[in-house]
């Protein structure tokens, strides 16, 4: 029966290891799954692409945006610092000044008080 470990103590354990431990333990789950190194194309090794084909691979991805790794159209973007703090202060002043307004026209505690507790109940 296999020993279970969580996620910290396998990181633990692979940066404890040497990188030639990491290649042995990669590879042996290859040959496991039945996988073998080299370019992934079924029946063609590394050593079989030759200069032009590989340099017209690379022409031909570089036409169609959307083969590149990193598209510039699909990263996130994220708010400026500045923009959201103003965000945030002007939510501050909204909240505040509703309040500010509730309590102008509602001076008396009791009339609030009375509010309150008509609108919890009401039908």
């Amino acid at each position: 029966m296999a020993i279970q470990e969580n996620n910290d103590k396998r990181k633990e354990r692979f940066k404890a290891m040497t990188s030639f431990e990491r290649k042995a333990l990669i590879r042996a789950k290859m040959k496991v799954e039945g996988l073998e190194e080299g370019s992934g194309v079924p029946g063609k090794s590394l050593s079989s692409y030759d200069r032009d084909e590989i340099w017209d691979l690379i022409q031909v991805t570089s036409c169609f945006p959307e083969m590149r790794t990193k598209p510039k159209a699909m990263q996130l973007k994220t708010p400026s610092k500045k923009k959201s703090l103003i965000g945030w202060i002007l939510i501050a002043i909204t909240l505040a000044g509703g309040m500010a307004l509730y309590h102008r026209q509602y001076p008396s505690p009791e009339t609030r008080r009375e509010l309150s507790v008509d609108g919890m109940f009401a039908d």
